[in-house]
Order: C-alpha cells, then structure tokens, then sequence
C-alpha cells in the first residue's frame, strides 16, 4: 500500500526566490521522510527560446525596464477573471498534462503563479491534491485560482486579500515564506566575525545586490560610505562579475574595511553579523531578514512586487525605504550611529517572522494528504 506521497514542485526561475522556496520545501519534506520530491519549471521546459528573453526582460526590470514592469505587474493584476487571463492559464498545457501522466504525483505545490495547473486540474478532474506558496508580502491576483486546496501566505492581510476575491478564510494558511533552515539557528556573531577577518568593534553594513547584481550606484555608494566612516562593508555581488571587479580595485584602497563576495551558500552567516543591510525587496530576502531581525535598508524598488512588499515593511517600522544613491549614505550613517533605532527595527522584523515556516507548511500538507486518503478509503 502506498503511504507516502509523490510530491511535484512547480516553479518558475524568475528571480531566485521561487526556487530558493522550491529547494527549502523539498528538503523539509525529506527532513519528514518523504524522499520522491522532483522540482520543475513548467515555462522553462515547455518554451526554453522564450523563457530565456522572458528572464532577461525580468532582470532589465531592475533597471532601465521599470516602467514597462509596472505596467505588465498592474496590468496583468487587473486581468484577474478576463479572457486574458484564460490565455495566461493555458500556457504550457500541453506540457503539463505530459508531465503528470510521467510523474503521476498526488500532490503539486505550486511556487510561482503558474494558473495553467489549476486550471488544468480544474478541466481534467485529476486526483491530485493542489496548494500554493505565495513568495511576496503583496497579492497579485494571479496566484488566485478557485480550484487551489490551499494558499500559504506571508501575512494576515495577504490573507485578508485572497478572501476579498472571493477564497474561503479556511482554505488559507499564515505560514510565513519558506527559507532554509540556516536562517532560523546559526553560531554565535564573535565567532563569525574573526571567520570573516571582521572588526569586533566596528559596525558592520552588509550590502546585497541580489542574485543578478542589480542594484545600481554601488561602487559609488560603497565608496562614500567608507570615505564618510569607519564602517566595514561586506558586499555580495552574486553573478555580476563586473561589479565583483570595479570593487576589487576599491579594496586595494580599504583592505581591512571592504570585503567582497560573489555568490555565497553560506549567506545566513553574514545576516548573523551585520548590523544593517541594503538590499532590494524580495519576498525571500525579507523573510530571511525577519528572521535574523537585521535591520534593512531597502534601496530603489521597482514598481511592482518591489514596491509593495517594501511599503508593507516600511509602514510596519521594519525597513527603510530609499530611491536615490545621496539619500541612501545619509540614512546608513544615521541609522548605524543611532542603536535605539536600530532595535526598534529589529523588534518590529521580529514581529513580522514566522518561524519554521517550511515545516509548518509540510506538516499541514502531509496532514491533509493522509485525511484524504483515509476518507477516501471509508467513503
């Protein structure tokens, strides 16, 4: 008799966060015994051409694209229930159905708003079980779908918005955004501080520039802030090689003061020992920030997702919101010489965290996984 389920993780590679989500819940599933856990990518594999110049696009989006981004992102919020939203639910159908016929899973996660699924299932009638990670602080209302079991949520007024289009309260779970263990235990700060080769006694300012690089200005943010203080800066470029090498010749002036980084694995570590971050606003990277209750800096959203996920922090008094490199020095400086403002921010980022968000979200689908069954088998 089959007593685990066949799990198939849904998501999509723009940006890195819905695939961070992905990995974090298929590793949690194993921590719960449940091994056949395959993540997949429906647009990457049903349109490889077009879903390399759409993730292009996406990372233009960052900077010269904003304008165009806010227009598609509240364009399309707007479709929700037209016929182009029919059209959106029906990309990579073909697909799909091969690939659920191959895997034949009992549950499908979704954590990207990938309609064609529900939609698909919707049509179809098939058995499995549909639920959905929803990776931001802010609806969009393509992630809404009448046909998913049940949505997992950042907040209570993200859940207070499915239920305004019209999803019953108790088909929606408060479960926080999944991040991987790392973020929620660590070693102590001392510890890391002489790994890294840092000051004990100097304040420490970490600088994300997101997994492509995309944060403008930095070289000549970085370089105003050593110039105007005594703060060491650690910096992660990710992919941007570019970047990576303008600072490299920037270390040759501050060796002790500026450390520089490309992609790093271990990145929780460096959350434990910064006293402020810059960053942009993704879901993933907030939710890894309320759990290390590191105060943030959040530098130029973008129109969108961006925008709101970084109005939902800033209201809450746990981020600082800032649109241009002048205005952006003159807040770290205050904030890293005003502690009180600092822990206020921190207590604010600690309200917002839900803890253990992956494996309260496994609990809860393995739960109603094995009620199903069982009614299934008295019905």
């Amino acid at each position: 008799m089959k007593t685990q389920p066949k799990i198939l993780l849904v998501t999509a590679s723009f940006g890195n966060g819905h695939n961070q989500v992905s990995h974090a819940l298929q590793h949690t599933f194993k921590e719960f015994g449940v091994h056949s856990v395959k993540i997949y990518d429906l647009y990457a594999d049903a349109y490889p051409y077009w879903n390399e110049i759409a993730k292009f696009l996406y990372q233009r989006s960052f900077t010269i694209g904003a304008p165009l981004y806010k227009l598609f992102f509240y364009g399309t919020d707007k479709m929700y229930r037209t016929k182009a939203a029919y059209f959106y639910c029906r990309l990579g159908k073909k697909r799909l159905e091969t690939v659920v016929e191959e895997e034949k899973p009992d549950i499908i996660i979704t954590t990207f708003p990938v309609g064609t699924v529900p939609e698909w299932r919707r049509k179809t009638k098939q058995p499995f079980q549909l639920y959905t990670v929803v990776t931001d602080y802010c609806l969009h209302r393509t992630w809404i779908h009448e046909e998913i079991d049940r949505y997992y949520v950042a907040t209570e007024e993200v859940k207070q918005k499915i239920i305004q289009n019209g999803i019953s309260p108790r088909n929606i779970y408060v479960s926080g955004i999944p991040i991987r263990k790392a973020f929620e235990s660590g070693p102590n700060a001392r510890q890391l501080q002489n790994k890294y080769g840092l000051h004990t006694d100097r304040k420490t300012l970490l600088f994300m520039a997101g997994a492509y690089g995309v944060v403008k200005n930095l070289k000549t943010i970085t370089t105003n802030i050593l110039e105007q203080s005594d703060v060491q800066i650690i910096v992660v470029c990710g992919q941007n090689k570019q970047l990576y090498n303008q600072l490299s010749k920037l270390k040759l002036i501050y060796t002790k003061r500026l450390h520089i980084f490309g992609y790093v694995d271990d990145v929780h570590e460096l959350y434990a020992i910064a006293d402020a971050m810059i960053t942009k606003p993704g879901g993933i990277t907030l939710s890894e920030a309320t759990a290390k209750q590191l105060p943030t800096i959040l530098y130029r959203p973008v129109p969108g997702q961006e925008k709101e996920n970084s109005l939902f922090f800033s209201r809450l008094g746990a981020a600082v919101v800032v649109s241009n490199k002048e205005a952006i020095v003159k807040e770290v400086l205050h904030l890293l010489n005003h502690t009180s403002k600092l822990d206020e921010m921190s207590q604010a980022l600690a309200r917002i965290h839900q803890k253990e968000s992956a494996p309260q979200i496994v609990q809860d689908i393995l739960y109603s996984f094995s009620n199903r069954k069982t009614s299934q088998q008295f019905a």
